[in-house]
Order: C-alpha cells, then sequence, then structure tokens
C-alpha cells in the first residue's frame, strides 16, 4: 500500500487524537470523572493478520460498529475487551454489573459510548479534510476477534487501519480498540486528501 506512507500515518493519528480529544469532553460529562483517551499509535495491517496484532489475546469483546458511505466506504469498530466493558458500565450506569433485568441498559450503555467515540474520531477527518460521509445507525454486538473479522462486509479488502485507544478514568484502565476498516481504494482517497491538506498546510 505505496499511497500510506509514515507522514499519512502521522496525518491520521492527528485527527484520530482530536476527535478522541473531544469525545473525552462529553464522557466527561457523562461520567462525572474525569476522563483521558490517547491514541499512542495508528498502524496499518493486512486484515489477515489483524488478529496477531491486536494488543490483548481476550477471547470475546463487546463491539460497537457503525458503517458509512460517501467519499469513503467502510466502518468502523469500537471494541473493548469484557472487563474493560463491565467498568464502563459501572462507571456509567452504577449498576455493579450485568445482569439479565439491565441487559437493555447495557447495550444502550456501550451503544452510547461508541456513537460519542466514533462520531468524535469520523466527525475529525470527514470534516478537517472536507470529505462527506453519511453514517448507518451503529449495532452492538458480542464478538471473538476471529469471527469478527471473517463476517465483516469488507473482509475482501486487504488492508485496515488500527488504532489502539488508551481510556484513562481516574484510577481505572479501561482498554479498547478503534478499527478503521476500509475498501482499498478508500485508503487511497484518505491518503491522497492527507497528503493533500498536508501541501496546503506547507505553502501557507
Amino acid at each position: 500500500m505505496t499511497s500510506v506512507t509514515e507522514p499519512v500515518l502521522d496525518g491520521i493519528k492527528e485527527l484520530v487524537n482530536i476527535g478522541i480529544g473531544r469525545s473525552a469532553g462529553s464522557l466527561n460529562a457523562l461520567t462525572g470523572h474525569h476522563v483521558t483517551l490517547n491514541v499512542p499509535d495508528v498502524s496499518i495491517s493486512r486484515i489477515e493478520d489483524l488478529k496477531d496484532d491486536i494488543s490483548y489475546p481476550y477471547p470475546s469483546f463487546s463491539v460497537i460498529n457503525q458503517d458509512y458511505c460517501g467519499s469513503f466506504v467502510g466502518t468502523t469498530l469500537l471494541i473493548f475487551p469484557q472487563k474493560s466493558a463491565e467498568s464502563l458500565f459501572k462507571l456509567l450506569t452504577g449498576e455493579e454489573g450485568r445482569n439479565e433485568e439491565n441487559d437493555d441498559l447495557w447495550q444502550m450503555t456501550l451503544l452510547e459510548v461508541g456513537n460519542i467515540i466514533i462520531n468524535a474520531v469520523m466527525g475529525s477527518i470527514s470534516n478537517t479534510l472536507g470529505n462527506k460521509l453519511n453514517f448507518r445507525l451503529p449495532e452492538y454486538r458480542e464478538d471473538s476477534l476471529d469471527h469478527l473479522i471473517d463476517s465483516s462486509s469488507f473482509i475482501n479488502s486487504k488492508y485496515v487501519i488500527v488504532t489502539h485507544a488508551l481510556f484513562s478514568v481516574e484510577d481505572q484502565n479501561i482498554q479498547g480498540e478503534i478499527f478503521l476498516i476500509l475498501a482499498d481504494q478508500s485508503i487511497d482517497v484518505l491518503a491522497s486528501s492527507i497528503n493533500e491538506k498536508m501541501k496546503i498546510i506547507k505553502e501557507c
């Protein structure tokens, strides 16, 4: 993927950082606690190598995904190991744990978190680069990484952009991953948009 150079990855990292910074403010308001989110690393991986690149080998995840089309065609996934999802749920609702009676609340809570973070990240990318995106409603599911990859509607794409997101909530460590899965041509469009933006900045 020659179009995705190191400066392009740095540009993606900066855009995602801006979006996550905005979502942190919204989560601060929701939780009443100081929430810090950052993106220490952004990389591009072959989709078949994704399970080897993920930073934790847990068998099952809570997954919020949102598809979009327009200048880019793809899906963004926000995934949490179950312990991190439980910590988020307790923080946001005060519930001690998940059970049959609060299962709907569990899904609604994690969907809201996903909606905040994914929209902030993708909004940062599309607004800064001037690319229009149309979003579908976010979806919640619980799945293994292998099945998640195999069932992706973009499995025929060769590459996925991976950002490692660390959620810090006071004394808690809540970890998540953000995956930007784009059709191959969309990755080229994203890279071209970032290169053009950097060119304009240099000329100013």
